[in-house]
């Protein structure tokens, strides 16, 4: 059967989302409210909350976006080409989770503001900024690869019309404050790691080493993802079905936990009937004969699986109490930045690059490549990227990012050849609520 591309969004996403683009008065932090360390810790597990939320909605979004998840009941490759109010395909009163960035910027934001003016233990009050900073700069990247430029709000809501001018920066300026934000936060963490569940020196250098692949910054990103590989703190777990069997484990660098009782929230979008699910998406008809190629896939058939009449499922989110772990960052994609940051560099390390990408493909059982050229290996890196980062939310950006999106997502419709459709629109609401808020170009 031949896949096409439809005019849809998940719409299991737009339903976690209530698309609000300010933080309610009722909800807005009375001045000083930071006077602890304790009411610090408060307002910075509100900020963990709120990732929990977005970084589920990027997931379920950006997949869905992508041509590795379709929606099982359409089964059509999807790509964010939404239209406009009153036309098909898009309802722009949805809108992808765009407030639960900012509700998780306000925690960070209030934070920030703060906690450095009140007494205390100072390494404890620089960890927790620290976090502040880094989980602010989650969120900006986030909507910056979502949404391209948008808003950078950097106070706390402390009143009604907290924000009001503020108009949109750059995709590139968003990427900047991602980028300094992390710098401040690596000025204050330790070089300890108490647990994965929080953000830590670490987990800044694996997320910069991401953001400078995305501002296209080789030496930088070849040398945060350095860092990390060389701590000596992580290493690939032996299967790779371990990395979502077992929470916190050896490979992890930042996740984020859920538990049957804060389960999830899209775990049973992913399931079968017989485990409990409603099974609204499944792998793409391509990506399943990929993964299952012994030549290409290797080991991570453990993806996916067969539930019992030729119907592929998705393993990685499928434990059914919904206790499984978002894998915010891990050792893999460290390996997998640094060689193409290596084969990109303005002398490239073509031995480098090949050597990270054999680390991957050795886990995943398959032999090591003898690629000798740039061209070869970076197409090469692509499919290592979209197996083993399969269903974590990285194949849309990476093709976008990389300049291939009107190629391979234009194939199914040529629609996408229009660059305007590559990043999503503000849902309505936001716009409505904020007339510094523009509308993304083309909706």
């Amino acid at each position: 059967m031949k896949m096409r591309y439809t005019l849809l969004l998940a719409a299991a996403a737009l339903t976690l989302s209530s698309c609000l683009d300010r933080v309610p008065v009722d909800s807005i932090p009375a001045d000083g409210v930071i006077t602890d360390l304790k009411s610090a810790q408060v307002a910075l597990t509100g900020a963990y909350d709120a990732a929990q939320s977005f970084e589920a909605l990027e997931i379920v979004t950006l997949n869905y976006a992508s041509d590795n998840v379709i929606l099982f009941s359409a089964q059509a490759i999807v790509v964010p080409q939404f239209k406009a109010a009153g036309t098909a395909g898009w309802d722009p009163t949805a809108g992808g989770g765009f407030d639960s960035y900012y509700a998780g910027i306000n925690q960070s934001n209030t934070v920030i503001k703060y906690l450095p003016d009140i007494s205390g233990d100072e390494t404890k009050k620089s960890d927790l900024l620290a976090q502040a900073y880094f989980l602010r700069a989650l969120a900006y990247f986030d909507l910056a690869r979502t949404y391209g430029g948008v808003q950078l709000v950097l106070d706390p809501s402390e009143s009604p019309d907290n924000g009001s001018g503020i108009k949109k920066s750059s995709y590139k300026d968003v990427l900047g404050q991602v980028k300094t934000d992390l710098t401040l936060a690596e000025g204050l963490f330790g070089n300890g790691l108490s647990t994965k569940a929080k953000a830590s020196l670490w987990a800044v250098y694996a997320l910069k080493a991401r953001v400078c692949l995305y501002l296209e910054q080789w030496d930088e990103a070849a040398q945060y993802a350095s860092r990390v590989i060389d701590s000596g703190k992580f290493s690939l777990m032996p299967e790779i079905k371990d990395v979502y069997t077992t929470a916190l484990n050896a490979e992890s660098i930042f996740e984020l936990v859920f538990s049957s009782a804060d389960r999830l929230p899209f775990f049973t979008y992913y399931l079968p009937s017989d485990k409990g699910g409603r099974l609204d998406y499944i792998p793409s008809q391509e990506l399943v004969g990929e993964l299952l190629d012994p030549a290409l896939g290797g080991k991570r058939a453990q993806l996916i699986r067969d539930k019992g009449d030729g119907v592929y499922v998705i393993e990685e989110y499928a434990k059914q109490d919904g206790s499984s772990s978002i894998p915010v960052l891990r050792l893999a994609e460290q390996y997998l930045i640094r060689a193409e940051a290596r084969l990109k560099a303005a002398t490239p390390d073509l031995a480098g690059a090949r050597a990270d990408i054999n680390v991957i493909r050795s886990r995943a059982g398959l032999p090591d490549t003898e690629l000798a050229d740039a061209a070869s290996l970076l197409r090469l890196l692509e499919s290592e990227r979209r197996y083993e980062l399969a269903f974590e939310a990285h194949r849309f950006n990476d093709i976008v990012r990389t300049g291939r999106a009107a190629e391979v997502f234009g194939a199914f419709d040529p629609i996408f050849k229009d660059s305007r459709y590559w990043v999503l629109p503000f849902p309505n609401n936001a716009i409505l609520a904020d007339d510094d808020l523009e509308q993304n170009d083309g909706y």
